[in-house]
């Protein structure tokens, strides 16, 4: 018998989060990391997801450098840092007529990432997500070959005291979660109204 909720309550619980404990991540638990992301579907089973782990302090602030300036004060105190990266021809891209062709690895990388990020909770860990940073720079820390594409940079670890944080990153920490109403996210038979309506714009009509 399955629970009513499912996975909700692991997803409802998940913040990205930028407070850390010093505390190293076992390998135990990185494993399951790993394998969470091997575990998502992609499409023919192509797998084109590739992590590249910061293990050595050379490698990490070499990380830590192709981060813009707003992650690096608080990602650097993560004490696991890794990369979610992919190779375009690894995967399949998809030719629809009138349309630009659909390359399919961005959307596997993510389902990915997804996946790791729900195990991360599950153990007890917080994994943040960044796309802000120097893909050339995270591309060249981990000496990838050209073509690979570096879509995310993760600071991971058991959380931490926000009380560390600068201000406006500690007040984001205690914020409640901000989604779309079901009417912006959710069409029943057609493209209605509301959903062409951007989480910015209604944020901005306020309450």
């Amino acid at each position: 018998m399955f629970a009513v909720d499912g996975l909700l309550p692991a997803i409802r619980t998940r913040r990205a989060g930028r407070a850390f404990r010093p505390d190293p991540v076992p390998a135990g638990l990185q494993e399951l990391l790993w394998e969470a992301a091997a575990l998502a579907p992609s499409h023919g089973n192509t797998q084109p997801t590739r992590v590249l782990v910061a293990a050595s302090e050379p490698a990490r602030q070499r990380l830590i450098a192709a981060l813009n300036p707003g992650n690096q004060h608080w990602a650097a105190a993560a004490p696991l840092l890794f990369a979610l990266a992919a190779d375009p021809a690894h995967d399949v891209t998809i030719d629809t007529p009138g349309h630009s062709p659909r390359e399919l690895y961005p959307l596997h990388v993510g389902i990915a990432l997804g996946f790791l990020m729900l195990q991360a909770e599950a153990v007890g860990l917080t994994a943040h997500p960044m796309a802000a940073f120097d893909e050339a720079a995270a591309s060249a820390a981990f000496e990838a070959p050209p073509g690979v594409r570096i879509l995310a940079v993760v600071a991971c670890g058991f959380p931490g005291d926000p009380g560390g944080l600068p201000a406006d990153l500690a007040a984001k920490e205690a914020s409640p979660r901000d989604r779309l109403p079901r009417e912006h996210r959710v069409g029943i038979d057609r493209w209605s109204a509301a959903l062409s309506v951007s989480a910015r714009a209604l944020r901005k009509r306020g309450p």
